[in-house]
């Protein structure tokens, strides 16, 4: 039942994130620039398709479908100038509640 509002069929996600997935099931994976499938929170692991950076303000893609994901929600503002969700997770860090704990970081990604 794709597209269904079931509630088995929803996943968590901000706004920002839900609007820039759209429809989109597809993206392109920037390292290799082939087209693969995009993160499923429902069937997949995040831990398996993404850490963070040791800093915890960016989210880096360690799969083809990680990348592609990363790049498909603009996941870390890197398109736009604003740069609001590195702000607010610089914030949320400071203050000890970001990221979760139990979320890998890579030591040698800034």
């Amino acid at each position: 039942m794709a597209g269904s509002d079931e509630l088995y069929n929803l996943a968590l996600a901000c706004r920002r994130c839900n609007e820039r997935r759209y429809n989109f099931t597809m993206g392109i994976d920037p390292q290799t620039q082939e087209e693969v499938p995009l993160f499923n929170p429902r069937q997949q692991q995040w831990s398996e398709h993404f850490a963070w950076t040791a800093d915890g303000i960016k989210i880096i893609g360690i799969t083809s479908t990680g990348r592609a994901t990363c790049n498909r929600l603009d996941m870390n503002d890197e398109y736009h100038a604003n740069g609001f969700i590195q702000t607010s997770r610089r914030f949320w860090t400071r203050m000890g509640v970001h990221p979760p704990q139990e979320d890998r970081r890579l030591e040698n990604e800034q």
